[in-house]
């Protein structure tokens, strides 16, 4: 049972079922706030956020290389956007390296997830979900190859 499904039935599944099944399964910490589910940025787990809009480049350069990952649709007053989960893999960013549109959220960033209830555009949802068949993630230097190749 996916942890959409989990959300949904409403059964008691032990303990809370976003920690077990993103802890669980994929080693990722979950923080609760009030009602909402959010991903501790930590332990070389990190974000790149750009404009949806803009992001076919990205994702297409993280096909061609077969190391696709994760990425939350995340709704802003500017529209949406797409956060591209990475493995900092140990790179240091320069302050303007980066287009101006695209940011890096890493250590003690807090990154909402879906919740069971979902209306399309009215909060975080999976474009690509975490699959436990490919608990990987691809390098935070993949993820910033694809960025630069946006026109």
């Amino acid at each position: 049972m996916t942890l959409d499904q989990q959300l949904r039935s409403g059964r008691d599944t032990g303990p809370e079922p976003a920690a077990a099944y993103y802890g669980g399964l994929f080693g990722w910490t979950i923080r609760r706030q009030e009602t909402r589910l959010f991903l501790a940025l930590e332990g070389g787990l990190c974000a790149v956020t750009l404009p949806k809009l803009t992001a076919s480049p990205a994702l297409a350069h993280l096909s061609s290389l077969g190391s696709r990952g994760p990425a939350l649709i995340l709704p802003t007053p500017h529209g949406p956007r797409l956060a591209i989960l990475a493995d900092t893999d140990g790179q240091l960013l320069l302050r303007g390296t980066l287009p101006e549109d695209v940011d890096v959220l890493d250590c003690g960033a807090l990154l909402p997830l879906p919740s069971g209830v979902h209306t399309p555009g009215a909060g975080p949802e999976w474009l690509t979900p975490p699959d436990p068949r490919h608990r990987w993630l691809p390098s935070l230097s993949a993820v910033l190859a694809g960025v630069r190749r946006r026109p």
